[in-house]
């Protein structure tokens, strides 16, 4: 790699930082419940003559014996309008209003399942994220990839955004990771394969074309990462699209002239590359193979991809190891959200596992059964049920307090008294025109069962959404899906739609019994989009939202956003199964 001695040095630093706060971490798992009742300490304590911790008397219940007893006593399970005043007061400068003093920054949702929401961030929260991405996930990944080290090219696939507005009394509005990116940019890795300047391009698809560059140029890349597996696919996508301008580049030394790049930009990058046609012949004939195996190819020594490949990204797993080949590791890191990060996987061979993150955030767990209640009840860590489903509620370093996330779980087991969970839906992401309660699960299983059946298989399906149609009765789900290729013999949408209606009933009994047998619902629709559709549906709500997380816009699995249904409709329209 060629680092120079003080980098070697600060590797090794990190390196034993990481594996000291990985032994740390599973200690603390014996323990799980009295460090979660601890960390609710701390916050009510640091918090306590802030305007939220006087009304709530947090001084008094941090000295309680029995504190989370006394604590779901004082204060209410509450949602994001039980906050949204409050933080409007911190938008416009106030001080001590949640917490004590005020916030580095707000940050935005994604906006995923609804409206973007703003949060503030605090160091000890983006501390505690930290803790958990830079630290603790290099070493649980490390020993659960065999062959694995810390030092391994990387190609970290994010930009570091900068914050899109500032509120009137001049806070800025960004995002979590992006900020967090720019903090480690003064002591960024030598392992990086890319300058950088890179992660600073504020052009999203330029950044991630000088991704593919720098990483093109590392044929002894051994690792990729990214928040969500589908980001890769996407970006995958992008290098076969843009092969022709890739390999010249490469071979060149050059950039492409439609790159989206200011002059300060261009000016940090372009120095840093060299002509390499020696390189760029090998990539062309890689890419000249096809896409099966296609990173194998390119990067011999990819030992890891680390993503999510869970949850709502399962669709895209098969496509990417499709792509990978079946040498690379997946490895799934972290779940957390924008308000805080919650698990972190530990077992590298069940990556839909994780960890309870102590200490980053009070956990309480809200019973599947207590969900629509009008005053929810909690339970704690030693109540908790193995298989049983619960909705996260958190306390935060950053002022919320019993804050639903929205995140159902499903609880797997335990490591000493710590849960260990899996995720199962959003609880906005619910399909329930009848009472039928389809979950985004459902439907998840539903699609990965159809398309396993289909040709091209698991693979061929590149993402998909569902959305309820009101517009006509009876009502309906419809789908919108895309494939990976524009033609496969022998798909037949009419056959796929009727047969993902049958797997449907079969997730979901409900769905069966409430819905389809007494003609309460239709026959599902499924409307094909071509490809690329999804990600300039992405695209397009990066542009839409200032401040909006670029690295975590996801696809909804349920839609409700009518100006996103528009544009896939449009889609739909213009795509080859229109014009059959």
């Amino acid at each position: 790699m060629g680092t120079t001695p003080g980098w070697g040095l600060l590797l090794s630093a990190w390196e034993l930082a990481s594996r000291t706060a990985l032994a740390r971490y599973r200690r603390k798992l014996g323990t799980g419940a009295a460090v979660n009742a601890e960390t609710l300490r701390g916050i009510l304590a640091r918090n306590r003559n802030a305007g939220f911790g006087r009304r709530h008397d947090f001084g008094r219940l941090a000295r309680a014996r029995d504190l989370e007893t006394a604590w779901r006593d004082a204060v209410p399970v509450s949602d994001y309008e039980a906050f949204r005043e409050d933080i409007g007061r911190i938008a416009g400068g106030a001080p001590d209003v949640l917490f004590a003093g005020r916030p580095r920054m707000l940050v935005s949702t994604s906006g995923t399942t609804g409206d973007p929401k703003l949060f503030p961030v605090t160091t000890r929260q983006q501390n505690a994220a930290l803790w958990y991405i830079a630290l603790l996930t290099p070493a649980a990944r490390a020993a659960g990839v065999p062959g694995l080290g810390f030092r391994q090219r990387t190609a970290t696939l994010m930009v570091a955004s900068r914050p899109g507005r500032t509120t009137e009394a001049g806070i800025p509005v960004g995002n979590p990771s992006g900020a967090g990116i720019r903090r480690i940019l003064a002591l960024a890795p030598p392992f990086w394969v890319f300058p950088p300047a890179v992660l600073l391009v504020q052009h999203y698809p330029s950044a991630l074309y000088l991704h593919a560059l720098f990483a093109l140029r590392a044929a002894d890349l051994g690792c990729i990462e990214a928040i969500y597996c589908s980001h890769v696919v996407s970006w995958m996508g992008l290098i076969e699209r843009r092969a022709d301008d890739l390999v010249r580049d490469l071979a060149a030394g050059t950039l492409t002239p439609d790159l989206e790049l200011t002059a300060e930009e261009q000016a940090a990058i372009l120095p840093r590359l060299r002509p390499e046609p020696v390189r760029a012949q090998a990539v062309e004939a890689a890419l000249r193979a096809g896409p099966a195996g296609l990173m194998a190819r390119l990067w011999p020594e990819l030992r890891v991809i680390s993503s999510v490949v869970t949850g709502a990204f399962a669709v895209s797993a098969p496509r990417l190891r499709w792509l990978a080949g079946p040498g690379p590791a997946f490895y799934t890191t972290c779940f957390g959200a924008t308000e805080g990060m919650v698990g972190i996987n530990l077992e590298a061979d069940t990556p839909e596992r994780y960890t309870l993150a102590l200490g980053a955030a009070h956990f309480e767990f809200l019973p599947e059964e207590q969900l629509d209640a009008a005053t929810p009840r909690t339970v704690d860590i030693p109540e908790l049920v193995i298989g049983a489903r619960y909705e996260i509620v958190i306390t935060t370093h950053a002022g919320l307090y019993r804050y639903r996330l929205g995140d159902v779980v499903r609880i797997a087991g335990f490591t000493g008294t710590t849960p260990v969970f899996e995720f199962d839906h959003r609880r906005g992401n619910v399909l329930d025109l009848v009472g039928e309660k389809t979950t985004e699960q459902h439907v998840r299983d539903a699609v990965r069962r159809l398309v396993g059946e289909l040709p091209g298989g698991e693979s061929s399906l590149t993402d998909y959404t569902v959305t309820p149609e009101l517009g006509s009765i009876p009502y309906h789900y419809v789908a919108y899906a895309e494939r990976g290729d524009r033609e496969q013999p022998g798909w037949d949408r009419e056959h796929a739609a009727r047969r993902l209606d049958a797997l449907l009933a079969e997730e979901n009994p409900s769905y069966a019994t409430l819905a389809r047998a007494n003609g309460r619902l239709g026959p599902l629709e499924l409307r094909m989009v071509p490809p690329g559709t999804f990600d300039r549906l992405l695209a397009e709500r990066r542009a839409a939202v200032a401040g909006i997380n670029a690295n975590q816009v996801k696809v909804p699995r349920v839609l409700r956003d009518e100006s996103q249904r528009d544009f896939l409709e449009k889609a739909v329209a213009a795509g080859p199964e229109a014009r059959r």
